[in-house]
Parts: C-alpha cells; sequence; structure tokens
C-alpha cells in the first residue's frame, strides 16, 4: 500500500466526508485486495486539515432529539438495503469481501447488525443510563428532583480497526446521545466507514458526522481535536493510553472458555468450533484460549480430529475460513514457525485460484495456566489447550473480554464470576462472538460518553 500524490484513476476513489473544502490538500493510498491488485484509493487529508474540520463540525446546525431519531432510522435502513455513494449491498458485501478476505456470511450478517443497530441507536444508547433516570421529565417528577444524564463532551472521535467490521455497530449511538462523531477509517477496509457516513450524510445528519482518512501519523490529531475517542488497537494502543480518562481503548480480548469435566465432549467441540473460527477468527470475541478440566491433551486432539472432519466439506470452509493474501500468508508461516513447539501437527492449507489461501486453526496446546501462551491472541483462528482443576486459583482466565463456561458445576461458576476483569460471562452452549445491542459488549458506551447528575426545577 503506498502513498502517492492525488490523481485520477479507473479504480474507486474514497473521498473524505465532511463538508469543508478539500480540494489539492490530499494525498491518497492505494487499498489493495487480497490477491493483490489495486482495489481502490483512498484519499488522506493532512494533520493540518484535521483541527479545521472538527471545529467546523462542532459549528453544525443542532438537530433535535426527535429529528435525530429519526435520521437514524432512516440511515440504518439505507445502509443496510439502500445504494449509497453508487453501490448497493451486494456491492457492499463484494467489496469488503475482497479487501478482508472474511467469508461472506460474516459480512452479510454485519451488514443486517450495523442497520440495525443505526437505526435502533437512541433505544441501545438509553440501556447504558442509571436506573435513577426517568423516561419522561414531567413536571411533578422535575419538582421532586431526579437523576438526568449529561455528556461529558461535544465531540467523539472514533479510529476505526480494519479486522472487523462489527465496531460501525457501536458508534452511532454517540449520534444519538448528542455527539457529533469524526471517523478515521482503516485504511484496510474503509468501505464500511465509508457506506455508514453516507448514509448517515444523506439521512440528515451531516452536521453530526464526518469521516477523515488520514495517515498514522493524524491519529493523535483527531484524538486531541475531539473531546473523547474510542481507539482500537493491540497492547501498543493500550499502553499509550491507558492513563487517559478521555480515551477508551478496544485492545486485545483475549477472550476464553472453560470446559468442565462434566460436560458432554460433543457440545464442547461445537462450541469451542464456533468460538474460535466464528466471525472469520479474527474478532476481539474469538476464542484464544480453552481450559479443559481433565486431559486437555487428549481433548485437544480429538478436537482436532473434529476440525479438520468437518473443515473437509467446501462448504464449511467457506462459511468459516477467511481469505489469505500473500502477504497474510507469508505472516501466518512466520506465526506456524515461532510457535511450532506448541503446535500438534502443520495446519492444512488450501489452495484457492484465485491465487489466495485458506488455512486451519492453528491448535495449541500449554503444560500450565502461567505460561505466557495462555494469553496469546493472534488476528487468525488459533486457539491453545490448557489443563486446570476448579479448586486452584483461577486468575489466569483474567484480563478476557468474554469467558464463556461449559460446565453445570455451581461452585465453578460462582468462582468464576466473581473474577472482575472478566467483561462479558456466558454460562452453557454460548460461544463467545455471541453478541447482542441490548447486552453490553465492554460495557455499555453511554457509561463513557455520559455521566449523571443531580436535577430540579421549583417555581411554586
Amino acid at each position: 500500500m503506498g502513498t502517492e500524490t492525488l490523481s485520477l484513476s479507473e479504480i474507486p476513489v474514497i473521498k473524505a466526508i465532511t463538508p469543508v473544502s478539500q480540494d489539492n490538500i490530499a494525498r491518497y493510498v492505494t487499498v489493495s485486495d487480497i490477491t493483490g491488485k489495486d482495489f481502490a484509493h483512498l484519499i488522506q487529508l493532512p494533520k493540518m486539515f484535521i483541527s479545521h474540520a472538527v471545529n467546523q463540525l462542532r459549528k453544525g446546525k443542532h438537530l433535535t432529539d426527535d429529528e435525530r431519531k429519526i435520521a437514524l432510522k432512516k440511515a440504518g435502513q439505507l445502509f443496510h438495503s439502500g445504494t449509497v455513494g453508487g453501490f448497493n449491498p451486494d456491492d457492499y458485501v463484494n467489496q469488503v469481501v475482497s479487501v478482508t478476505g472474511l467469508p461472506e456470511e460474516v459480512v452479510k450478517k454485519a451488514l443486517q447488525k450495523i442497520g440495525d443497530a443505526t437505526s435502533h441507536a437512541f433505544r441501545d444508547s438509553a440501556l447504558g443510563f442509571a436506573k435513577g433516570v426517568p423516561d419522561v421529565y414531567s413536571d411533578q417528577v422535575k419538582q421532586r428532583g431526579c437523576a438526568q444524564v449529561v455528556r461529558k463532551g461535544e465531540v467523539l472521535a472514533v479510529i476505526a480497526p480494519g479486522n472487523g467490521t462489527g465496531v460501525h455497530a457501536l458508534w452511532p449511538q454517540a449520534i444519538a446521545l448528542g455527539y457529533r462523531v469524526v471517523l478515521r477509517p482503516s485504511e484496510r477496509e474503509p468501505w464500511t466507514a465509508h457506506r455508514l457516513v453516507q448514509a448517515l450524510t444523506e439521512s440528515g445528519l451531516a452536521d453530526y458526522v464526518v469521516m477523515l482518512p488520514t495517515a498514522h501519523d493524524g491519529v493523535e490529531e483527531i484524538i486531541e481535536a475531539a473531546d473523547l475517542s474510542i481507539v482500537y488497537g493491540g497492547e501498543d494502543t493500550v499502553t499509550r493510553y491507558e492513563n487517559r480518562s478521555d480515551v477508551l481503548v478496544q485492545g486485545p480480548g483475549r477472550s476464553k472458555m472453560v470446559i468442565g469435566n462434566d460436560y458432554p465432549q460433543q457440545d464442547a467441540f461445537e462450541l469451542v468450533f464456533e468460538s474460535v473460527l466464528g466471525l472469520g477468527g479474527a474478532a476481539c470475541v474469538c476464542t484464544s484460549s480453552v481450559f479443559i478440566e481433565g486431559d486437555a491433551e487428549a481433548f485437544a486432539r480429538a478436537f482436532q480430529d473434529y476440525v479438520y472432519d468437518r473443515l473437509q466439506d467446501p462448504h464449511e470452509r467457506e462459511r468459516y475460513l477467511p481469505q489469505l493474501s500473500s502477504q497474510r500468508y507469508d505472516w501466518w508461516i512466520q506465526q506456524v514457525e515461532q510457535y511450532q513447539d506448541f503446535i500438534f501437527s502443520r495446519p492444512e492449507v488450501f489452495s484457492l485460484k484465485s491465487g489466495t489461501r485458506q488455512v486451519m486453526p492453528l491448535i495449541m496446546l500449554a503444560d500450565s495456566t502461567d505460561q505466557p501462551i495462555v494469553q496469546l491472541e493472534l488476528p487468525v483462528a488459533s486457539v491453545t489447550f490448557v489443563p486446570f482443576q476448579h479448586q486452584a486459583c483461577l486468575s489466569f482466565l483474567a484480563p478476557a473480554l468474554v469467558v464463556s463456561v461449559a460446565t453445570k458445576k455451581v461452585a465453578l461458576i460462582q468462582s468464576i464470576s466473581e473474577i472482575p476483569e472478566i467483561r462479558n460471562l456466558y454460562i452453557g452452549q454460548v460461544p463467545t462472538i455471541w453478541m447482542q445491542a441490548h447486552v453490553p459488549h465492554d460495557g455499555y458506551i453511554a457509561e463513557f460518553l455520559t455521566r449523571s447528575r443531580g436535577y430540579r426545577v421549583d417555581f411554586s
């Protein structure tokens, strides 16, 4: 992916979405598809443009709650079903699949999810309010005194990742809460950001959202220009912003699973398979470690056979395995070599006519819960099996975005439920990739964007 001076091209050009003029100040990067071909040009704006664009956003027209609610509902429907920027939903799915290699079914489900989440952003954002906040501020309620929700700022920055589309189902809630949003799209997959921002703009929210593609050195400029920010990244990102209260970092998920020795093995295989390989194996909610009460090696070898048998079916491979570009495949080979001491056998590779490859998940075994590989998370399907005894300290489960517990042992479930660093806890046949709009992901976004204050009105 190279940076060049702006010029005309036969391939699509993805421009910033902002009312501020951007002529003659931009460069572009070439977005390649998974076969290595030039697929689109993404216009990038220089740092000097960012603060000006954000300041103009702050001055935008104010819309009432009802006006924003109607616009968000319209935008969600347009994103899911309409033609946006000249591209219909099928075009969009093809675009995302082409540049990410994600299974088509994963992208289609995301299209539905993001559309629904945008349409219902008002409903979902209110789920994070304190119980004491009234639904209606009647004169009687105000005179008696109550709680009131207020924003912590006016502008939210979102630094989007490129490993999956699901993050775009969350931030429209900020608009429901009255924020104006500046979105920096991923260079790897800018299509989802562009489609959603364009749909919001066409639905009447041009004064509430802008998309500002910029090089990596412009990210800090966006964060400093906004009041609050949501940033996606790895350990380096977590370390950089961990002491900033105005930045919500969405880092590695390190999602895990616990399998009790009372759980039916076939159900456990299906649960682990869906948790590890679902969503293309690349999401923060995909399981990276499974703790087995009993013989972890025997379970892991049996699971490997289960995966092998299931993925011999081309339809199952199409449903679960992403396509890797040559560059991505070279990176994957490096991981196989780096962790070869933990891997049972070299995973099978399926070569496709396009020149891309699909690969079996990395299935690994650790001897104990304190080995560093237990906390390893890779942006591909990989899982480490680990033996444990439920009488032992369970601190190895933390930190984790999700932990699924497959057992009916009340004492074990209770012990796990008391670990505060587990952000989501699922019991039984619930894969770690399960998500619903009414359930918090990493807490409710309203917890970060708003606070409650006391409120009373009395003119008697």
